[in-house]
């Protein structure tokens, strides 16, 4: 009961949770009505656009459930399988398929707009439990929703829940809400393997706090939840093919073993040397960089305001050496940071919460169109997973 009115927020504070997630699905809406026209306009229907990528393994799950043996090339080496992915987000399709009666497709996109609302109060109040005003936690929610890489929370992708879920953890883990945090934490570790970037946050964190014998139990129950989602993922996707490390197997063909930086390293030089570049990814090639840069600046920046919590300053470094140290496809690196980036935009949110009313409604609806004209590029013309 304590905890229960310790944590229940004060009546504005439901208009603010309103009002940010009718910010975010305002600049949605407008971004994703720009990617269906040009979809459109470019000769393809619905259901194409839904399938494409990361949404067609999905929903492909949500239908017919994980394969049941690991294809393998000619050289020995694991080949493209849907194992590799986590299984909370097709197991929400295939429920809300069965109770609204949506096509999988149709249950994905709701299921994406709704974690993304939910993400959006989130993001609000974790910039209000950090000290920050209402106007800056609304600024914080209309960037991160009108960021170039923002479609994956507008269709079947796993990044909507997954945000949802980490920022909320965030939220719990910066109150000293501890039990909170480890619950949503293993959440988390069920739908994208980054959690264990979290994870490790919530680890740190609870293990200091357990050191030195503060908040009782909580810290303690924080450590034994935060990795039982990440654990049952793995175990669970192992036993579907008869063996503990399916999913690392699986996981194989993706590319996704940690090398230290050194294939994130390789295409950087690649890059910024002019090697080896088509013009059909000049600009993928330049947000990657823009990514991996400006994400190391905003960390030290992070680190640097004593405003910020420790922890998420450590979540987000996390994230930045897991996204470095993990070649997989480099285009999708800069989706990789969005569920992290509202963490980044903390500090930018501040000051932009100052600028007058017009001239922050003209550029959240100028960064909604060029987010869904960019993702038009990343879904619908490029020949690579975004």
């Amino acid at each position: 009961m304590t905890v229960v009115s310790r944590l229940a927020p004060p009546r504005p504070a439901h208009r603010e949770a309103v009002l940010a997630a009718a910010l975010l699905l305002s600049v949605a809406v407008l971004g994703f009505t720009v990617l269906l026209v040009i979809n459109h306009r470019l000769g393809h229907d619905v259901r194409w656009l839904l399938y494409r990528w990361d949404s067609g393994n999905y929903l492909h799950v949500a239908e017919r459930g994980y394969p049941r043996s690991l294809p393998y090339r000619p050289d020995g080496t694991p080949d493209y399988n849907r194992l590799a992915f986590f299984p909370l987000v097709p197991a929400l399709i295939r429920a809300l398929h069965l109770v609204t009666g949506l096509p999988y497709m149709y249950a994905g996109v709701l299921l994406s707009w709704c974690a993304a609302a939910v993400a959006a109060v989130g993001v609000h109040r974790l910039v209000r439990a950090v000290g920050g005003s209402a106007g800056a936690g609304y600024a914080c929610v209309a960037l991160w929703a009108c960021c170039p890489y923002a479609f994956a929370l507008w269709v079947p992708y796993s990044e909507a829940l997954f945000s949802a879920l980490l920022v909320w953890s965030l939220v719990f883990l910066v109150r000293g809400s501890w039990v909170a945090a480890g619950a949503l934490c293993a959440l988390a570790g069920t739908v994208r393997p980054t959690a264990s970037v979290l994870v490790a946050g919530v680890m740190l964190a609870a293990g200091w706090a357990a050191v030195r014998r503060r908040d009782g139990r909580g810290p303690w129950a924080a450590l034994v939840l935060a990795p039982l989602g990440l654990l049952v993922s793995w175990l669970f996707l192992g036993s579907r093919v008869g063996r503990w490390d399916g999913w690392f197997e699986a996981e194989r063909a993706w590319g996704q073993s940690f090398d230290f930086g050194v294939g994130t390293a390789a295409l950087l030089r690649q890059i910024l040397l002019y090697r080896d570049l088509h013009p059909a990814d000049d600009v993928r090639r330049a947000a990657v960089v823009a990514v991996v840069l400006l994400t190391a600046l905003g960390v030290l920046a992070l680190a640097l305001d004593r405003r910020v919590p420790r922890p998420l300053v450590v979540v987000v470094a996390g994230a930045w050496v897991l996204m470095v140290g993990t070649p997989g496809s480099p285009f999708s690196k800069p989706r990789f940071m969005l569920p992290f980036l509202p963490v980044l935009l903390l500090l930018a949110a501040r000051p932009l919460a100052r600028v007058p009313l017009g001239v922050r409604v003209c550029l959240y609806g100028g960064g909604a169109v060029v987010s869904g004209w960019y993702a038009a590029g990343l879904l619908v013309l490029f020949d690579g997973s975004p």
